[in-house]
């Protein structure tokens, strides 16, 4: 008897655990990947398009002597964060989400290298 009362609440736990995971994630479904490759020095406007959220899931660079860094300034022009290697305990931690209608710049601050940025898409429904 008490085998079958542990499987049946095994399993209703199992189905709550499901369904509470189905209904969290009908809200964003994946739409597209965006990919950015930044020159030296250089930035790039970004602006997440309405009914959209971005994921910043990597952001790639090389350096030789000395701390490349790209930073995400708002549309104010503040930074927002900064990302470098995974040695700077100060840099953002990924993923860094974006929200829907978000308007600013990445900005490379080497002269050096280039930097690639990894950015998921997704399609927001409240």
């Amino acid at each position: 008897m008490k085998k079958k009362t542990f499987i049946a609440f095994a399993i209703c736990i199992a189905l709550t655990s499901f369904a509470f995971r189905s209904v969290a994630q009908n809200s964003l479904v994946f739409s597209r990947v965006v990919l950015y490759d930044i020159p030296s020095s250089g930035t790039q406007a970004i602006t997440v398009p309405s009914g959209k959220i971005w994921k910043i899931e990597s952001i790639g660079m090389g350096a030789s002597g000395s701390i490349p860094a790209v930073f995400l300034k708002n549309a104010a022009n503040q930074n927002i964060a900064f990302f470098a290697s995974p040695f700077n305990t100060s840099s953002a931690n990924y993923p860094y989400w974006l929200p829907t209608a978000f308007t600013g710049t990445l900005v490379n601050n080497n002269s050096s290298y280039r930097c690639s940025v990894s950015i998921t898409e997704y399609n927001y429904t409240p």
